[in-house]
């Protein structure tokens, strides 16, 4: 999924500026620095901010990696609701409302990198 927020970038991208660059005198670091970073840099960030978003409500892999002193918030959830009591069933609702705000912002936060009405990424 992350990836394909990096696709087409790769795939429309050409080389004439990093070519005009090179024929001015720049360096393959200074290239990179000056002219690829600053074209690739928002598609990074939204790779890595929907990366984020998506591992925050992986449940099936997060209850094999989670430790008992350092529980994910899925994980923290499913043993709330495991338990019996409407204290517990209470903070299991408010870690989930919690869970959806984060994701929201972060999808919000996508959103902001998006360049006018260019369609999706």
């Amino acid at each position: 999924m992350s990836f394909g927020s990096c696709c087409p970038l790769c795939g429309g991208s050409t080389r004439a500026g990093a070519e005009a660059a090179a024929s001015l005198g720049a360096t393959p670091w200074q290239i990179w620095w000056r002219v690829e970073r600053p074209l690739t840099q928002a598609a990074v960030w939204v790779a890595a901010v929907f990366a984020f978003t998506i591992s925050m409500g992986e449940f099936g892999a997060t209850v094999f990696i989670a430790r008992p002193d350092t529980p994910t918030m899925p994980t923290a959830i499913y043993r709330f609701l495991g338990q019996p009591g409407a204290l517990n069933y209470g903070q299991a609702l408010a870690m989930s409302s919690l869970l959806l705000l984060v994701c929201a912002t972060c999808f919000i936060l996508i959103e902001q990198f998006r360049l006018g009405d260019e369609g999706e990424f």
